[in-house]
């Protein structure tokens, strides 16, 4: 009976769920109690040892047990933790030791307002308070902890009740997994899933993810509204026949799984989809079809833009561009736009004409492409360039050539902005004035040409004055000189009487005598200068070589002029043709010419005389001279031109010197007639005499203008 005893405390001993000093009270019970049976019978004494070997072999199970746990306590990552009634540890894991920063022998005996926060400790005994009145534990809930550095912790917990032998609850258990990282990418995850869906739902495109079997697995706001729903929720997972008829719906189902069947992308597919209200929306689809986690497409992912606005802009746009195309082309002036590099932007009809190209062949293209004619293209980009840079309409006139010839145009070139201002294009309009520039010349030259009349008919008038002026000198000078004659002729034959009377040792009045005889002959010379301007006597025309006649001329004065220091530079030209004229009256001419050379020269000097031929070009007809025969255009001329390196003849009497009686001369070296009969007889013989002040040099040029044989 003792030994029966004896075990049962040693059973009590090993048990589980007993207190340790309980434990330990009971072994040592049963050692007093199998001490007492070693003193009894041999009997007792090996009963004694049959219960001292069980003891051994429990004790064993026990420690090897109790290793065990040991290890769990030690090595699990889990928290556990045993409290008795008041909430003080019993036992703890090392692992929630680690996470106060200290062994787990100084957490027994500890409550948990020792180690937490004061929050998370009133809540911890809350939750076991609760336990130990109802007998009931929470399992697998999750809690934050608030540590002692401030740090949250989030935990899956289980708390049980803590029962003795009996089922008496003498404490709480408690087993936590820290899952704060699971909680924050669980927590990452939902603020994804909610900016996703917020992102969506902010889009204007209808979006949705479906399944084979067309079911709506994600909507957003606004393919709800384009089917007519409330909110997304009330799309998904339903199908497309259940918000558009059977057929519409089959269309929508087979494209999406003829995509999911193809696992291709479609990209920007237009369509025509009618909305719950009937009206027809223009859209762009794109479609993605979405595998599962073996690779296997399961669902698609489609985005629908509507483009109905777009459209209906677009088609604005067409219709405005239309329009003004057409505007454009009826215009009668080429007009176009080019970009601010040069590149043509459009061409009305107009400028397809003209270049005979189409618009497709010249939108893109440079004038150098197109015109090739490097000036003209210079020019015009030239223009394009002012204008971008001025900023301003601007008005050019420009050219172009073409097959029939050069045409000229007046552009206005205006700068094109785009909608912030700036100046991307430069637009203009051509008028083509060619036949206007052509009107303008042809007015310019009957306007020059009336000018010419008005002039030619002044000077007429002029010198018909001059030639009724010179016509009453010629009759006075033709009585003055038959009035003269005969008395200078008397006086003549006076002086000769006179003379033969005069001592011959007078020589005063014979001095005087030849003063007065010397007076006569001059007097005599200019009466038969006067006869020679008023007589009409036939001249005596015949061919002659005009070097010859100049050189015959020269010989003449050849004694004064070297007399009077006079170089003559003389070049005979042998190839001219034959002149007509009376030889003494064109050597009078020419005699007259050179001794006004060599007077105004004044004792030095170079008298230069040259011959050349010339074809007459815009004569002009003088109503007041003489000529034999009126000068024609074209006719052949030979001219003497005779230069003198005199002092010149002021600009102010050049108009006077052909007047008769006339002269620069001082008094004694001239009559006043010579330069008059000269012109007088260059004009019978159909020339004309000339005299103008050198522009090369100072000094006057002479120049003798003579028809030659020629016709």
């Amino acid at each position: 009976m003792a030994a029966t005893l004896a075990l049962i405390i040693i059973v009590l001993a090993v048990g589980q769920g007993i207190p340790q000093w309980l434990r330990w009270t009971c072994l040592g019970i049963s050692l007093v109690i199998l001490m007492l049976l070693v003193s009894g019978a041999g009997a007792s004494r090996v009963q004694l040892f049959e219960a001292t070997t069980t003891l051994r072999q429990v004790k064993r199970e026990r420690d090897e047990v109790e290793g065990y746990f040991r290890t769990l306590m030690e090595s699990l990552p889990t928290w556990i933790y045993f409290k008795d009634r008041e909430s003080k540890f019993l036992k703890v894991s090392e692992a929630l030791a680690s996470s106060f920063g200290m062994p787990s022998v100084e957490l027994i005996g500890k409550t948990d307002s020792e180690i937490w926060d004061e929050e998370s400790a009133e809540k911890n005994m809350q939750d076991e308070r609760q336990i130990l009145a109802s007998g009931e534990g929470r399992e697998r809930f999750i809690e934050q902890e608030r540590m002692r550095d401030g740090q949250n912790a989030w935990v899956l917990t289980s708390k049980l009740p803590l029962r003795d032998k009996e089922g008496r609850i003498i404490g709480t258990v408690g087993i936590s997994n820290n899952v704060t990282e699971l909680i924050e990418a669980q927590h990452g995850l939902e603020n994804e899933r909610n900016t996703l869906r917020t992102l969506i739902d902010s889009i204007p495109d209808s979006i949705y993810i479906c399944d084979r079997s067309g079911k709506y697995l994600v909507v957003n706001t606004a393919l709800a509204k384009l089917v007519g729903a409330e909110s997304p929720q009330e799309v998904t997972g339903k199908t497309p026949h259940e918000f558009f008829s059977e057929s519409i719906a089959q269309t929508f189902v087979r494209e999406d799984m003829a995509v999911m069947n193809a696992g291709e992308i479609i990209t920007n597919a237009k369509s025509i989809l009618h909305n719950t209200e009937g009206e027809p929306r223009h859209m762009r689809t794109t479609k993605v079809p979405m595998k599962d986690r073996d690779g296997r497409v399961s669902a698609i992912l489609a985005i629908n833009r509507d483009v109905t606005e777009q459209e209906k802009a677009r088609e604005a746009v067409r219709q405005t561009e239309h329009r003004m195309q057409e505007i454009v082309d009826a215009s009668p002036s080429p007009m176009y736009a080019k970009s601010v590099t040069g590149q043509y932007l459009m061409v009305n009809r107009r400028y397809e004409e003209l270049f005979k190209l189409k618009a497709e062949d010249i939108v893109g293209k440079t004038d150098r492409e197109i015109i090739k004619d490097e000036e003209i293209v210079g020019n015009l980009m030239r223009n394009d360039a002012d204008v971008v840079r001025r900023g301003e309409p601007v008005q050019f006139d420009e050219k172009l050539h073409f097959s029939d010839g050069e045409h000229s145009y007046v552009s206005t070139k205006f700068p094109m902005r785009d909608l912030d201002g700036e100046i991307y294009a430069v637009g203009g309009i051509s008028t083509d004035i060619t036949e206007r520039k052509v009107a303008e010349r042809k007015l310019q030259q009957l306007n020059q040409e009336l000018m010419k009349t008005h002039e030619n008919l002044t000077r007429a008038h002029e010198q018909l004055i001059q030639a009724e002026k010179m016509e009453s000198v010629g009759r006075l000078a033709a009585g003055v000189a038959h009035e003269v004659k005969n008395p200078l002729a008397m006086i003549g034959m006076g002086l000769e009487l006179l003379k033969r009377r005069i001592p011959d040792d007078d020589e005063k009045s014979k001095e005087t005598i030849e003063r007065m005889k010397r007076g006569i002959d001059r007097a005599k010379k200019i009466v038969r200068g006067l006869v020679d301007y008023s007589s009409n006597r036939k001249l005596e025309f015949r061919p002659i070589n005009v070097s010859h006649l100049v050189t015959e001329s020269l010989e003449l004065v050849e004694y004064e002029l070297k007399k009077g220091g006079i170089k003559i530079d003389f070049q005979p030209n042998q190839d001219l043709p034959e002149v007509e004229v009376d030889q003494t009256k064109i050597e009078q001419v020419l005699v007259n010419i050179f001794i006004n050379a060599m007077h105004s020269m004044d004792g030095s000097g170079t008298l230069s005389v040259r011959m050349d031929s010339l074809s007459m070009d815009d004569v002009a007809h003088d109503e007041g001279s003489r000529l034999r025969e009126r000068l024609r255009t074209g006719d052949i001329m030979v001219r003497i031109t005779v230069t003198d390196t005199g002092k010149g003849i002021p600009e102010e009497l050049l108009g006077k010197l052909f007047d008769p009686f006339f002269t620069t001369k001082s008094t004694g070296k001239g009559t006043g007639l010579g330069l008059t009969v000269s012109r007088k007889i260059a004009e019978l013989h159909g020339g004309e005499l000339t005299l103008a002040n050198r522009t090369d040099t100072q000094g006057v040029i002479a120049t003798l203008t003579l028809r030659t044989t020629q016709e």
